[in-house]
């Protein structure tokens, strides 16, 4: 497992639940899912709030005591989408030691094409949250850069590089990008986008990171 630290960044219900105990998260549990699948049975439609508490069996009053709407549910969906996706990379893993950083960055950007592609029909109808960015989803973004960054530094000895959490922020947001404009586009990501992806990510990168890293032996 790559170096980095994956942490679960808490949910905006997370300040309500603790008064509601085990069966408030349960219920916010229960909320979540329902509301998933349903965006997903629809094809990326954004539910009514009453639909997703009734397909879950909580009571009116206990929807409303973890979520003010719909809205406020669907702030806490695209931070849990994104700390599964902090997850995801961070279990990422080789056998062989990458030749260079280039193809470091190329195994991440499939990775994480493959992991829209797994969540496509959910992302349909987070692109307004997303582009609101809650507060947690924001920290989740930022443990995504910790992780992608802990992953270089298994594989290669890596140069002092000032802002280097933040040039890798921008590194996932162009990838996020791309993917975000095939999906608007094309309705799905093509081998095309995602080698579009690893060309400008890493023609990015080339601009703060030597042609060559000294690789790390293996355990050190």
């Amino acid at each position: 497992m790559p170096g980095g630290k994956a942490n679960d960044n808490v949910l905006r219900s997370d300040q309500r639940i603790p008064k509601l105990r085990t069966r408030g998260r349960a219920n916010r549990d229960k909320l979540l899912g329902e509301a998933q699948r349903l965006i997903e049975a629809s094809g990326g439609q954004q539910p009514r709030f009453s639909e997703v508490f009734k397909a879950a069996k909580v009571s009116r009053g206990s929807a409303y005591r973890i979520y003010d709407g719909i809205e406020d549910l669907m702030q806490d969906l695209a931070s849990s989408w994104m700390n599964s996706f902090v997850h995801y990379v961070h279990d990422f893993e080789r056998i062989d030691q990458p030749a260079s950083w280039a193809e470091l960055s190329d195994q991440l950007i499939v990775r994480a094409a493959q992991y829209w592609i797994n969540t496509t029909a959910t992302l349909n109808a987070l692109p307004r949250v997303r582009s609101n960015t809650p507060d947690n989803y924001r920290a989740a973004v930022k443990d995504l850069t910790r992780v992608i960054a802990g992953t270089f530094d298994r594989y290669f000895v890596m140069p002092q590089i000032s802002g280097w959490l933040s040039t890798l922020g921008m590194y996932t947001s162009l990838a996020d990008s791309i993917f975000a404009d095939a999906m608007r586009r094309e309705g799905h990501i093509s081998e095309q986008r995602i080698i579009e992806a690893q060309k400008i990510c890493n023609t990015y990168l080339s601009f703060y990171l030597p042609a060559r890293l000294k690789p790390k032996q293996p355990n050190s």
